[in-house]
């Protein structure tokens, strides 16, 4: 739904009828100047491993961009920018890029804790350690075609990082 002062609340778009029970829901709003043109306002949704993202155009009809499956339970979801974000405590993270209309899951360690920072995705792991994606890059490594996950810092103890809260001026 959206808010007009005029009117009141308006349905912007409606779903096919799905046949699992939606667990998670993502809604990014339009992105001024963002890569999709038309296609900035996009919503998705997932039940147990499997995500399904819409773009939905102005005249309240949607596309399916596509159905994705992270393979694990998913447990966050999430935009970051154009970027689709799905979590998973068990270590699996899977990003769609916006601009190469790719699907990547990245195995890493058990996740407890995430946050967002403009392009930015930063993980807290029960290993003690903070890593850090930059979503908006995409960044490939040449070698595997993994995800570039980077190690921001580690705790000499490895006591987990339960709890992010990042903030950038």
């Amino acid at each position: 739904p959206r808010m007009k002062e005029t009117s009141g609340w308006q349905q912007v778009f409606s779903s096919p009828r799905l046949d699992w029970v939606i667990e998670r829901v993502a809604l990014n709003a339009k992105v001024l100047g963002g890569a999709l043109g038309d296609h900035d306002k996009m919503v998705a949704v997932a039940s147990c491993s499997e995500i399904i993202l819409w773009a939905l155009q102005a005249d309240g009809n949607g596309s399916e961009i596509g159905v994705f499956h992270l393979g694990v339970p998913v447990e966050a979801l999430f935009f970051v920018g154009n970027q689709l974000i799905a979590t998973s405590h068990t270590g699996k993270i899977g990003v769609w890029n916006a601009v190469t209309k790719h699907w990547q899951i990245q195995d890493v360690v058990p996740i407890n804790s995430y946050d967002a920072a403009g392009t930015f995705l930063l993980l807290g792991c029960n290993n003690g350690s903070i890593y850090y994606v930059d979503v908006q890059k995409f960044p490939l490594r040449m070698k595997d075609n993994d995800l570039l996950v980077t190690e921001l810092y580690r705790d000499p103890t490895e006591d987990a990082v339960t709890a992010l809260s990042v903030y950038l001026t």
